[in-house]
């Protein structure tokens, strides 16, 4: 896992330098974005990309992608090499490994109930609704929400899976009424001001 900023980005001429050393399919995928910050965390994903590539002797420019059915890009040309891309404020996050992976990072969510109860299930807004600091209850609901968004972007499902339809626990653990099918490990960290969880398909 690594993390980047791309704030260097929005410097004069860095866009187009980074668009140079990447791949047709970043760079499309840079391009189509409206706005310069789409952009610029677009382009940043790329190189952060890259920059894992480069340890197996690889690079983004290189790699032929394809999509899962709900959107999952992967390798073509090395499918033993897993990858998966986020972004949230000015910060990029990939994760890259052997085994089917996702990576969420967000910054700290500013509650909403429609996103509550969209993400939790009864037990978890019970335990949300229980604390009495709205700064731990945004803390709890970030870590929640990157832990479920990890998994579901690990197994490829992504939106279309049903997020109180199963729970994981803060600390990673998840709980013997509702297991996770397929199994996952999860890895949760604080990065600033956000928090970032990788899920590994075990």
């Amino acid at each position: 896992m690594k993390i980047a900023n791309v704030e260097p980005l929005a410097a004069p001429g860095a866009l187009d330098d980074a668009l140079h050393q990447l791949s047709h399919y970043r760079r499309d995928k840079t391009v189509r974005y409206r706005f310069d910050r789409g952009k610029h965390l677009s382009a940043g994903a790329g190189l952060l990309l890259d920059n894992m590539l480069r340890e197996h002797g690889l690079r983004e420019r290189d790699m032929q992608y394809s999509e899962g059915e709900h959107g999952k890009p992967f390798f073509v040309n090395h499918p033993e090499l897993h990858f998966n891309l986020s972004h949230s404020g000015n910060l990029v996050a990939c994760a890259m490994g052997n085994k089917p992976v996702g990576i969420d990072i967000q910054n700290i969510v500013k509650l909403r109930r429609s996103l509550v109860n969209y993400t939790m299930n009864a037990a978890e807004i019970a335990q949300l609704d229980a604390m009495t600091s709205v700064d731990d209850q945004e803390l709890f609901f970030t870590q929640l929400w990157t832990l479920k968004e990890s998994y579901v972007k690990a197994t490829g499902t992504g939106l279309s899976h049903n997020f109180p339809s199963f729970a994981v626990h803060s600390d990673g653990t998840t709980t013997p009424l509702l297991p996770l099918n397929p199994p996952a490990t999860f890895k949760t960290m604080h990065v600033a001001h956000s928090v970032v969880t990788v899920a590994i398909i075990s």
